[in-house]
Order: structure tokens, then C-alpha cells, then sequence
């Protein structure tokens, strides 16, 4: 069975801007490692989190996330 996923974004947001993890980290006051595990898919961030990182990349806090729901998985699939 599939289960609805969040896919971040964070990664393509960062490189298209050409920085590097630890300015986005210091950018958007949080840990170098936390924002490692959100960009590998181990963790999503809480919402200040997310909107800590939009601000500072300068793109609203939706172009970061991407939902997908188990139906799109399974029409994906067929």
C-alpha cells in the first residue's frame, strides 16, 4: 500500500541558487545537519522551519513542497 508523501524541494532550490548548505543553515537559523536530513528526505521541517528557509531563498513556502497523494503513486505505477 502507498502512503501519502511530502517531497521538499530544498535541494534544487539551494543549488539553483548556487549556495551552499551551511549559508542556507546559517541563513535560515537552524543546524547544518537538520537541514542535511531534510534535504535527503529523512525529515520534513516544521512549519516555522519551512518558512524560515522560503524567506530566506525568497520563494514562497510552497515551491519547497511538492504533495503526493497515494492515488498519484498507484496511477504512477499503472
Amino acid at each position: 500500500m502507498y502512503a501519502e508523501t511530502v517531497i521538499c524541494k530544498l535541494y534544487e532550490a539551494r543549488t539553483d541558487l548556487g549556495l551552499t548548505q551551511q549559508q542556507v543553515a546559517d541563513g535560515a537559523d537552524m543546524n547544518v545537519r537538520t537541514l542535511i536530513n531534510i534535504e535527503k528526505g529523512r525529515s520534513i521541517p516544521s512549519l516555522l522551519y519551512a518558512m524560515k528557509l522560503a524567506n530566506f531563498l525568497n520563494i514562497p513556502v510552497d515551491q519547497l513542497f511538492e504533495y503526493q497523494s497515494a492515488d498519484h503513486k498507484l496511477n504512477k505505477n499503472l
